[in-house]
């Protein structure tokens, strides 16, 4: 049974005195909830349960180092007093943390007691595993660093080969090659621009030069019939003296025709112009290749420079690799990594497992029986509570239900004097309209009746005379 039901105070131990004192015994004692009146039944275990505060105090400690720890080692150049800060509410939280697990722990007797205390043994293995990592980060703190730096050594030389090899100093387009995609330089002043000046010129000057060699071809041809056919052994006798053919004059013709047709002397010129442009633009290529190179070993250079600031801002991660990395290159040190990991965990761990080794003490029994005959109180005091709440209501009830009978009743009398006089209204009204018909009956009655009575009376009298 949990601590934090109503626990009401045991009867004082006279024999006790001032035996538990107000020292940091009772102090330690109270941050993992003991029942100082219970304890006193059992006073030989007062200094095991005084040890045990100090377990859990030193558990939280300890936790507040390792927060500390990690955090220098992430942050590196942060305040002592931020990290002192920081340490400081994380050993709180691990103190108010443990201090609940052990205070709900006490008083448990059954047989589901190991099994209540299991999911507070994984919470506490959680808590040990978040801060046994850190010491570890200091423990292998030299051979991580060593092999963050080689790693961080080999991903900038990677870098720096890549940014060579995606940027040739001739300024030939890399983007399509693989890797090259995100090491551009971007630079200005590439010499591809002269390149293809100077590739569009020979593609002139090739141009031009064949169309110079057809020229020249057919123009030798040309020249060569022309020469074949005017040739001495081809002249002919004309008037005692030799002169040339008419195939020869039509040849010259030909000839001379096709080479004036054809500037090619301009031609010439053109081509000899052509490749000075080439010469110039190669010259102008080799000295903006040279400058080209320089802005681009620069800018490798401060890229790579960058990338090594960049690498040199480790993380939680990149620290956690690296411990994985120097764990797992040879037996021994996987085997201390694994024994300080262990020996992290049973610390941090320590609270439970010192419930769970130490059984269950008179203490608990103790407790346990005050717990529940304190439940039982606490239940009979309900009882009576609800019993006493139950006779009130119910003679509450009854004197509403006399008030309700005697207003029933008091309605019902003057429902009965309205029914009695509405009842001697309505009689007397009978009788006052039966007396009213009654005389307008009468006088009716003598209305009919007294002209009868007057012709009677005057007949004697008519008759006498």
């Amino acid at each position: 049974m949990a601590t934090d039901r109503r626990i009401s105070p045991l009867p004082a131990d006279p024999a006790r005195g001032d035996r538990a004192g107000r020292g940091p015994g009772r102090l330690l004692r109270a941050q993992i909830g003991v029942h100082e009146p219970v304890l006193d039944r059992v006073p030989s275990e007062r200094v095991a349960y005084s040890r045990y505060g100090g377990i859990v105090l030193a558990t939280a400690v300890l936790g507040g180092i390792a927060v500390c720890l990690a955090l220098n080692s992430l942050l590196g150049s942060a305040s002592p007093w931020a990290l002192l800060a920081a340490g400081t509410v994380w050993a709180v939280f691990v103190f108010l943390v443990d201090s609940w697990l052990v205070s709900s722990t006490h008083g448990r007797i059954t047989g589901r007691r190991r099994l209540a205390l299991l999911p507070r043994f994984l919470l506490s293995l959680l808590l040990g595993l978040a801060m046994a990592e850190p010491l570890l980060f200091q423990v292998f703190a030299p051979e991580m660093n060593k092999h963050l730096a080689g790693e961080r050594e080999q991903a900038v030389q990677a870098y720096y080969r890549d940014l060579l090899r995606c940027n040739p100093a001739d300024g030939t387009s890399t983007e399509n090659l693989p890797g090259c995609a995100h090491a551009q330089l971007g630079l200005q002043g590439s010499p591809a621009a002269l390149r293809t000046q100077i590739g569009s010129v020979k593609d002139q000057l090739a141009k031009l030069t064949a169309h110079i060699d057809a020229v020249d071809k057919r123009q030798a041809k040309l020249d060569a019939t022309s020469n074949e056919l005017c040739s001495r052994k081809n002249y002919i006798r004309v008037g005692g003296g030799l002169d040339v053919t008419q195939q020869c004059r039509i040849a010259r013709q030909e000839a001379d025709g096709y080479r004036h047709g054809n500037d090619v002397d301009a031609d010439r010129a053109r081509a000899t112009a052509l490749r000075n442009r080439i010469d110039t633009l190669t010259t102008r290529m080799k000295s903006a290749t040279d400058e080209y190179r320089v802005k681009v070993l620069d800018a490798a250079r401060t890229k790579r420079a960058a990338k090594d600031r960049e690498l040199r801002s480790t993380g939680l991660l990149d620290r956690a690799d690296a411990l994985w990395a120097v764990m797992t290159s040879a037996f021994y040190p996987c085997f201390l990594g694994i024994v300080l990991h262990l020996l992290l965990l049973v610390l941090d761990s320590l609270p439970v497992l010192v419930k769970l080794m130490g059984g269950v003490s008179r203490y608990d029994r103790l407790l346990h029986r005050h717990l529940e005959s304190a439940e039982r109180r606490y239940e009979a005091e309900l009882r009576a509570e609800e019993d006493r709440h139950r006779e009130r209501l119910e003679k509450e009830l009854a004197v509403l239900r006399a008030e309700g009978a005697q207003v029933r009743e008091a309605a019902s009398h003057e429902l009965a004097k309205a029914r009695a006089r509405r009842e001697s209204e309505r009689r007397a009204l009978i009788d006052e309209l039966a007396e009213r018909l009654l005389r307008r009956d009468a006088e009716k009655d003598l209305t009919a009746t007294a002209p009868d009575l007057a012709g009677d009376d005057l007949a004697p009298w008519g008759a006498g005379r």
